[in-house]
């Protein structure tokens, strides 16, 4: 599957905010333009670290970060719920009915039984 989301290497160990960058970065280097260009929303985005390895099946490792934004879910999108007082990284599927696809082996959680905390729009992976 075709991932939905930026994927932006960082070679400093220093992360942004894309609106006041924190990256120590020189006006030249090469992804200052690109980190202009992150989809982000004060009042709708937030970013998560992720902990473990439980999620190489999305491309997604220990240490990267998510930028996450809180807004309507389409399909294959990968969102991030509350399920049962845990933080779960899931696909979301909307057909045949709306359900959330956790990473193999657990089961698929129906729409209804998650809280959604926002939809991975961006990975920082620091190098």
């Amino acid at each position: 599957m075709a991932a939905n989301f930026h994927l932006i290497r960082v070679l400093t160990f220093e992360f942004f905010h894309p609106k006041d960058v924190v990256v120590d970065l020189i006006p030249s280097h090469p992804l200052a333009p690109l980190l202009d260009e992150i989809p982000y929303h004060p009042s709708r985005s937030f970013v998560h670290q992720v902990e473990s390895d439980q999620w190489k099946e999305f491309g997604i490792q220990k240490k990267d970060r998510l930028l996450l934004e809180f807004r309507h879910l389409k399909d294959l999108d990968l969102a991030l719920v509350h399920h049962h007082g845990q933080s779960v990284l899931t696909r979301y599927r909307h057909h045949p009915k709306p359900h959330f696809l956790p990473p193999s082996p657990s089961p698929s959680i129906p729409e209804n039984e998650a809280v959604l905390q926002g939809v991975v729009t961006c990975l920082v992976r620091m190098m």
